[in-house]
């Protein structure tokens, strides 16, 4: 009975405990927080613009959270959106120490483009809420017209880009290779560009000069004397020659190409066949027999087909010596074969004869007709004529040849570009730019693309991308993608003051009224000799 009264006890005494403890627990509502204000993308040019995030702060329960609310701390940190190591083995790095609201910090990353996550927590209760933006950083070497140059009376070698740092900034930039390791070199002749997927060897950009090639960092442009081309695509290094042509034949893949070809200053090609273990430059191709000495020269130029994917597995070379034309094929069964050029044999009833007896001026790759190689040909007394040879398929059609040109001055013309998507081929005399539209024989003087007395054009030229993937597959704007077909106009000014007397300018082609008109020019360059975009993936 006494054991009872006590749990009785208990019981009335745990009871009152309960009622007493009523109302002395605190219940909180969470705050929701919510990020504004955070930019899907922000694009800086590296080690000069800042990245730059204003966000707002709102709480469901307090409203907007200023900078100088102590209760709760910000963070910004950045990693690259391909994934990997940024610095000293990390995969992100903190680019707001202060852990301040907003972020201005400059953009000292390498060209690339990263992630930026954005986090703010409420230090009392642990809640954290975060966003993520796009940072895209750019180096004036990341992408755009790279414009190989020729300085002063010496013909200094220079390259200058016009850099594209978004659709909305393209900021033109004069002189990088010099302090970059370049070496003081004479006589620009072009730039040889071979955007490339696979792993190995990556995009190749080489500057070709009177005094040697050399292959630029694809990433930073630097260089320096251990990347003259002779090391690093020959397996036999030519003596006292210099590659003065760099040229890929398209694949079927979207990949990369087929095959590489080169030409130097002493008439000699040679043919790197790609994908094979080992490939590289080895013997001049221009002879019957593999590794036999050359038997001819060949022109510094090579036609191939500019239809993306390629639908062809042949290049188009010029005997100079026999004043002829050549060919190479590819032949997966036959190696031997790859490694010679072949004197084209004459079709039954053809336009006209491959041993055309006459000197090459010109000789042009385009899309047009999925892959007419235009030629300029010259005969002893001076007049000229255009041969059209198609590239598509796996052969050398005979498919155009114009002749008795109604086209003023054509026979001192200096330079010249074929359209990919109309039969137009336009011609610089001096300061002036025709236009003949091959169709109807009939030229039109392109008085929209107005030069100075003093002006000479140095160049005419269609930019047509060689990386497959632009495009729908990269999603590129059809804007962008029309830049291709834009006539540039490289001119220079012989009475500037200084050396940076080059303009080049961009006209988008009408191919119903047979006109040009000028989008946008830019200057400040030196003699221009040759302009390639540099293109990204």
């Amino acid at each position: 009975m006494k054991m009872n009264r006590i749990i009785l006890f208990l019981f009335a005494f745990s009871l009152c405990a309960c009622f007493d403890d009523k109302g002395n627990y605190e219940y909180h509502e969470v705050a929701e927080i919510t990020i504004e204000n955070i930019p899907e993308v922000v694009e800086v040019l590296g080690n000069s613009d800042h990245i730059v995030v204003k966000p707002k702060i709102v709480s469901s329960l307090e409203g907007e959270i200023g900078a100088d609310n102590t209760n709760f701390e910000f963070g910004y940190r950045i990693e690259k959106k391909s994934g990997g190591v940024m610095v000293s083995g990390q995969r992100w790095v903190d680019l707001n120490p202060s852990k301040t609201l907003e972020l201005d910090t400059l953009a000292a990353f390498v060209a690339d483009t990263y992630i930026g996550w954005f986090t703010v927590t409420d230090k009392r209760s642990g809640i954290q809420a975060s966003a993520t933006f796009d940072i895209k950083v750019s180096s004036p070497t990341y992408e755009g017209w790279m414009v190989l140059c020729d300085e002063g009376e010496e013909e200094r070698v220079r390259m200058d880009m016009i850099s594209v740092i978004s659709a909305e900034r393209i900021i033109p930039a004069y002189d990088l290779l010099a302090p970059l390791g370049l070496p003081d070199l004479k006589h620009a002749r072009g730039i040889g560009f071979y955007p490339n997927l696979f792993a190995s060897p990556n995009d190749v950009i080489y500057v070709m000069t009177g005094e040697g090639t050399y292959k630029l960092d694809r990433e930073t442009f630097k260089t320096d004397v251990s990347w003259d081309i002779n090391n690093i695509d020959f397996i036999i290094p030519p003596a006292d020659e210099r590659v003065v042509c760099y040229t890929s034949v398209n694949n079927s893949s979207t990949a990369g190409a087929l095959a590489c070809f080169c030409v130097t200053d002493a008439g000699n090609a040679y043919a790197q066949v790609l994908g094979s273990a080992g490939a590289a430059f080895e013997y001049p191709v221009n002879t019957s027999e593999r590794g036999k000495a050359p038997e001819y020269r060949v022109a510094p130029c090579v036609g191939v087909s500019m239809a993306r994917p390629g639908n062809a597995s042949t290049a188009l070379l010029y005997d100079t010596d026999n004043r002829r034309f050549v060919g190479w094929k590819y032949n997966y069964s036959d190696d031997d074969a790859m490694q010679t050029l072949t004197p084209l044999p004459d079709p039954e009833n053809g336009l006209f004869s491959f041993k055309t007896g006459m000197e090459l001026v010109h000789m042009e790759s385009t899309r047009y007709s999925n892959g007419l190689v235009y030629a300029v040909l010259q005969d002893g007394g001076g007049r000229r004529r255009v041969y059209g040879i198609n590239m598509s398929g796996n052969g050398f059609v005979q498919e155009v040849k114009y002749e008795n040109m109604d086209a003023p001055d054509f026979d001192k013309a200096t330079a010249f570009a074929f359209h990919s998507q109309f039969p137009y081929m336009f011609y610089a005399v001096g300061n002036k730019v025709y236009l003949h539209n091959l169709g109807t024989n009939t030229t039109y003087p392109m008085s929209t693309i107005a030069l100075g007395e003093r002006e000479v054009v140095t160049m005419l030229k269609f930019n047509l991308y060689r990386q497959c993937s632009l495009g729908q597959l990269n999603n590129q704007s059809e804007e962008f993608m029309a830049r291709q077909y834009e006539l540039m106009v490289a001119s220079y000014n012989t009475d500037a003051p200084d050396n940076n007397g080059g303009k080049l300018g961009f006209y988008p082609v009408d191919g119903v009224n047979n006109t040009v008109t000028k989008r946008v020019e830019y200057d400040g360059f030196a003699r221009i000799k040759d302009v390639v975009y540099r293109e990204r993936r």
